[in-house]
């Protein structure tokens, strides 16, 4: 998983560079690049997803908590990963009152769907109590 982490940083690097080469010229086709790389990275990032989900599935099985539980926090995780990674896109193509907004959105859409763990959590304080 490190080495992937190297490669992806270094192809990065290199894509950056050729961006800004290439913004000289035409600046669309740099956006593009940044977009091809940023989906590139995602697919390859997500892949690992489903190890990371059974290893955290494992330990919740063990420690008796609700499973269900676990979706939220998922959810959450990859909203916050695709809100970053649209809000970076629009950064790059200039657009940061978009940028803004989804941000916004995204961070809103998060709360609704941490709901569920807020409330168990409510309910196992008060049962303590």
């Amino acid at each position: 998983m490190e080495t992937e982490l190297i490669r992806i940083a270094g192809i990065g690097i290199i894509t950056a560079v050729i961006a800004l080469l290439i913004k000289m010229h035409r600046p669309e086709m740099g956006v593009v690049l940044g977009l091809a790389f940023g989906a590139i990275t995602l697919i390859v990032a997500f892949s690992k997803a489903g190890a990371i989900i059974g290893v955290l599935q494992e330990n919740i099985d063990r420690a008796g908590i609700d499973s269900k539980l676990l979706v939220p926090v998922l959810k959450v995780t990859g909203m916050a990963y695709i809100t970053q990674f649209a809000v970076d896109i629009c950064k790059d193509a200039g657009q940061n009152a978009i940028a803004s907004k989804i941000e916004t959105a995204g961070k809103i859409m998060m709360l609704a769907v941490s709901v569920p763990i807020a409330t168990s959590l409510i309910q196992m304080i008060a049962s303590i109590l």
